[in-house]
């Protein structure tokens, strides 16, 4: 159920973008589709010129649009392509949708969005995937013995047992003759997981310094409070409560989240633009 409803939002996205652009710009910039399944959906043109996509040519930026239902064990939308191929200025769009009850029928909902420099969400991934025991391919040394200056593999992401983690990595690093490959990369929840402290401080290295990255995480652990409660410790709570004037005495961890989450709105986002408090003995 929902198959294809991503594709129809994010159409409807478009519309709604351009109606605003032609009512408040008029019609200086207009968003138009990308064909043939290339990474990017959309490019935002400057009517003022022609354009030709193959060289950018008219072209501000492109936008990559994904979609994710809301209560999802894991959103199917995959966010993979190396960041060498993400423009200075691309987009990235992320629609949080869940289906809602009207009357006696459910209708799809936008319940939450995401926009933000899609490098920067990039850095976030690659960081974590290195974090984890990834690597990425360097041409000066493919797995499959490529000629540096015709290597075609730099930068796949390979996971922590040396297999690749999309189709179009070293063929020699098959997940198994049956399996081609991993596919765990660059899922829009899963890039965010941290399972070991070096992890969990990478994480909060790079959103420190990257405002868009802290924006992301942020925005999806708003939907998944279980994951936001694991990545941050009893101190990190009990600070951001005590910048609030939130009393924590005698609160549990859970308690102390529920109690910061009631009255700051964007607790994610503060305590991931700081560094990580560190446990004291009480």
């Amino acid at each position: 159920m929902g198959s294809g409803m991503g594709t129809l939002l994010e159409g409807l996205w478009l519309f709604a973008v351009n109606r605003e652009l032609a009512h408040r710009f008029a019609s200086r910039w207009e968003l138009a589709w990308l064909p043939d399944h290339e990474y990017n959906d959309f490019a935002l043109l400057d009517t003022a010129g022609a354009w030709n996509r193959g060289t950018r040519g008219g072209e501000v930026l492109r936008v990559e649009a994904k979609s994710m239902v809301l209560g999802a064990d894991e959103s199917k939308a995959h966010f993979d392509v190396p960041v060498e191929q993400i423009g200075e200025h691309d987009q990235l769009l992320v629609l949080l949708w869940n289906w809602e009850a009207n009357g006696d029928r459910v209708q799809p909902v936008v319940v939450d969005w995401f926009l933000g420099a899609a490098r920067d969400v990039a850095a976030l991934r690659d960081a974590l995937h290195l974090a984890r025991g990834g690597s990425f391919v360097d041409r000066t040394s493919c797995p499959d013995g490529c000629d540096p200056a015709a290597c075609q593999h730099h930068s796949e992401p390979l996971n922590a047992s040396g297999r690749r983690e999309r189709i179009s990595g070293p063929a020699s690093r098959r997940v198994s003759d049956k399996v081609s490959f991993a596919a765990n990369f660059g899922g829009m929840v899963r890039m965010l997981k941290t399972n070991n402290g070096n992890a969990r401080d990478a994480l909060r290295r790079v959103c420190v310094a990257n405002p868009t990255a802290r924006r992301y995480a942020a925005f999806v652990w708003r939907h998944l409070p279980r994951e936001e409660l694991n990545q941050f410790s009893v101190a990190d709570w009990r600070a951001c409560a005590g910048r609030h004037g939130i009393p924590t005495s005698g609160l549990s961890k859970n308690e102390l989240a529920e109690a910061v989450r009631g009255q700051v709105p964007n607790c994610s986002e503060e305590m991931l633009g700081l560094l990580p408090e560190r446990e004291t003995p009480d």
